[in-house]
């Protein structure tokens, strides 16, 4: 065998190398089964019954704001443990206690707003809004389900168990719209059946994660004093900043548009919308295996490695960017071949343009922000959010007066060239051998 052969192999053999195949082949199928699921709910559902569906689906926003810091900090924790199991079982505990409080408080916050948002937020036909309010009611369990699984999902990827957390990833994704087209034909076309057979394998998602958990001896009870969680509650508080403004920023384009389009235009944004973050998600598998890395590089070394940095950029740029970038250039000839709806085609081809766009831009912040977190300088993300925010504020009240569909584009491209150019100056500042906290914090001891 040649020395080629054998680094190849040996590198093929790699934690990181299985974890960033497993999740590439899971996103890359998810991402399809998504994608053709579309098409079919479309033709059951018809347009407005879809846009009853998307209108449901971007309350996810709701529970994205509860995680606030806490879903991208705990891989992160976990990581830095998991060679002291008694100390992982301890933050294992606590995390289950945050969690499980934040859940309930999410799913009893939509329960509580379900009418409001169905008879005086959505712009729909007063005839739907009773069936939108079942819905988003329905929707609210499975959000439920979904965000306590995320906990999980968060172990194992610290724990670089991806292989297996894939595997189900990938499993329950295909039985969710598996369940929801076999519904959706035998049962009753209607939203409502869509949200009740989501729900009902997101329940067993979770059970199924919980005792996965469990049979690994993570969730044994630990013996010894209380681990000290100051210091995580103190982090998630202060990166939860960044982590609200920056989802106000990214659902920015979904706030504005649901207010101001009807729903069935508001079903079209979603469909593009969606196909366009389907290539962003191309590059979670790299983050995702990556970052454990990034973690323990600068726990040794004080610093991550330059070499694995390059290595996520140029992996991010083959997997995402290119495929982006030829997608934008067939964006009208692939959604008439995709969904076959000219009403879909004309609506939608100008803001998946505009959205491809953005999703390059962001793949490429998204390596400079894996390191930012895995430095631990949760100050340098709120002061990009913030930033971000503002110019995505200036955006909206340049383009108020039009209610035109590309506004949820453009406000993609504003935000997300924002982001680059910051993430680009701070890497840049970090380069020079400059303290990072005194140049971008103002502190004395260049620490975060």
């Amino acid at each position: 065998m040649s020395v080629v052969s054998t680094g190849l192999l040996r590198r093929l053999n790699s934690v990181v190398a299985k974890n960033t195949l497993s999740s590439f082949v899971s996103m890359v199928w998810l991402n399809i089964l998504s994608v053709l699921s579309i098409t079919i709910y479309v033709k059951l559902l018809g347009a407005g019954s879809w846009g009853i569906v998307a209108a449901c689906s971007s309350l996810q926003l709701l529970f994205n704001l509860i995680d606030l810091g806490f879903g991208q900090i705990v891989p992160r924790w976990i990581a830095r443990e998991a060679n002291d199991l008694e100390l992982l079982r301890k933050y294992i505990s606590v995390f289950h206690k945050i969690y499980a409080g934040l859940a309930l408080s999410g799913f009893f916050a939509l329960q509580a707003g379900a009418y409001a948002l169905a008879y005086y937020w959505f712009n729909v036909p007063a005839e739907q809004s009773a069936q939108l309010e079942l819905c988003i009611r329905l929707i609210a369990f499975q959000l439920l389900f979904q965000f306590a699984n995320s906990l999980y999902v968060g172990i194992w990827q610290g724990l670089q168990l991806q292989v297996q957390a894939n595997l189900r990833a990938s499993l329950f994704g295909t039985l969710k719209h598996a369940a929801a087209m076999a519904a959706l034909l035998w049962l009753a076309p209607s939203p409502v059946t869509y949200a009740a057979a989501f729900g009902i394998v997101a329940l067993a998602e979770l059970v199924t994660s919980a005792v996965a958990t469990q049979r690994k001896g993570l969730m044994a009870r630990s013996s010894g004093s209380a681990v000290a969680v100051r210091p995580f509650i103190s982090e998630a508080a202060v990166l939860s900043i960044g982590i609200m403004v920056g989802l106000a920023v990214s659902q920015m384009d979904r706030i504005v548009l649901s207010r101001s389009v009807p729903v069935d235009s508001f079903g079209v944004y979603v469909v593009v919308a969606n196909l366009a973050l389907a290539f962003l998600s191309l590059q979670a598998p790299l983050t995702r295996a990556y970052f454990p890395v990034l973690v323990q590089d600068i726990k040794q070394n004080g610093h991550a490695n330059p070499a694995t940095i390059r290595r996520l950029i140029l992996g991010s740029t083959v997997v995402c960017v290119l495929p982006a970038l030829a997608m934008c250039i067939g964006a009208d000839w692939v959604l008439r071949l995709w969904l076959q709806n000219e009403h879909f085609v004309q609506l939608g081809t100008a803001p998946l343009r505009l959205l491809l766009i953005a999703m390059c831009l962001n793949a490429i912040y998204s390596c400079l922000y894996q390191v930012i977190l895995a430095q631990g300088f949760a100050h340098i993300i709120v002061k990009i959010n913030l930033a971000c925010l503002v110019i995505g504020i200036v955006t909206v009240a340049i383009l108020h007066d039009i209610t035109s569909l590309w506004v949820g584009g453009a406000i993609w491209v504003t935000t997300t060239f924002t982001q680059l150019v910051l993430g680009l100056s701070w890497y840049w500042m970090v380069t020079q051998g400059k303290s990072v906290k005194d140049r971008l914090l103002g502190t004395k001891n260049g620490k975060a």
